[in-house]
């Protein structure tokens, strides 16, 4: 856990560390990744919700394997699942609410797609914050839950990294971003583009507004810690951040990262 934004806790002090914190990019690319296009091109481009760092360094060799996972419910992964399909990745798309007639590929269960002629496969399943105190041996291909860890997600579709993760985690993502830090699981994690939702705490986050805004700071500066260094930054709607009105924050921020460490 970080230290105070001042020598005791402030509402305004919290919010304005987080808001430069996740407004101040790390990492300047000379190439970028858009939603709707299939080529890298220079900066800046137009306002876009997400981008990708193009750099050669920082990309899956042309040879060579290339995962892309997505979690998000609402349909607003679509373009990041186009780009990561042209990317040549193999493609998992992770929502819990979807049937059979949602189109592409449905599996129950998690089984890899190579060979799938460039579809993404679909899981009905979610993510997991909460490390199992009894862990039962993963086999690969099956995981009998419909929420399960980044970890054994992973572990069973034979995932020792995951190139591109998408992640709209509906304000779940402050305690699943806690997991992935304390289980080392980011630094199998190339690049990562995630909205985080300010309106409310998030699930089980409690404590004081100051408080929440405290471990807020310091699950971002985990992500730091782990490698992710910030590339792009788009506000979303709205200027509600718990229960406040702030004219110089949004509700939501959509956050692209690159890992520096591979």
């Amino acid at each position: 856990m970080q230290g105070w934004a001042t020598d005791k806790p402030s509402f305004r002090a919290e919010l304005n560390r987080i808001i430069m914190y996740i407004t101040k990019l790390q990492l300047n690319c000379s190439r970028i990744l858009s939603p709707g296009l299939t080529q890298a091109t220079q900066p800046p481009v137009a306002a876009a919700h997400w981008q990708l760092c193009a750099e050669d360094w920082l990309l899956p060799a042309a040879n060579g394997p290339c995962v892309a996972y997505s979690f998000s419910m609402d349909g607003g992964d679509a373009d990041f699942l186009k780009t990561v399909l042209k990317l040549g990745c193999e493609v998992h798309s992770f929502d819990p609410s979807i049937s059979n007639a949602s189109g592409g590929h449905l599996s129950n269960s998690l089984t890899s797609n190579r060979g799938n002629g460039g579809s993404v496969i679909q899981h009905k399943m979610w993510l997991e914050w909460r490390t199992p105190k009894r862990r039962r041996h993963k086999t690969r291909g099956n995981l009998g839950s419909v929420s399960q860890t980044l970890a054994d997600i992973m572990a069973a579709l034979g995932h020792r990294s995951v190139h591109f993760l998408y992640a709209d985690l509906l304000s779940a993502e402050w305690r699943i971003f806690q997991n992935w830090i304390e289980a080392g699981t980011l630094q199998n994690i190339h690049h990562l583009v995630a909205t985080v939702h300010l309106q409310w705490a998030g699930f089980e986050v409690g404590g004081t507004d100051e408080e929440v805004l405290r471990f807020w700071f310091s699950v971002l500066w985990g992500l730091q810690a782990s490698g992710l260094m910030l590339v792009h930054s788009s506000a979303g709607e709205g200027h509600g951040v718990l229960r406040h009105t702030v004219e110089n924050a949004h509700s939501s921020y959509t956050l692209s990262w690159a890992n520096t460490q591979h």
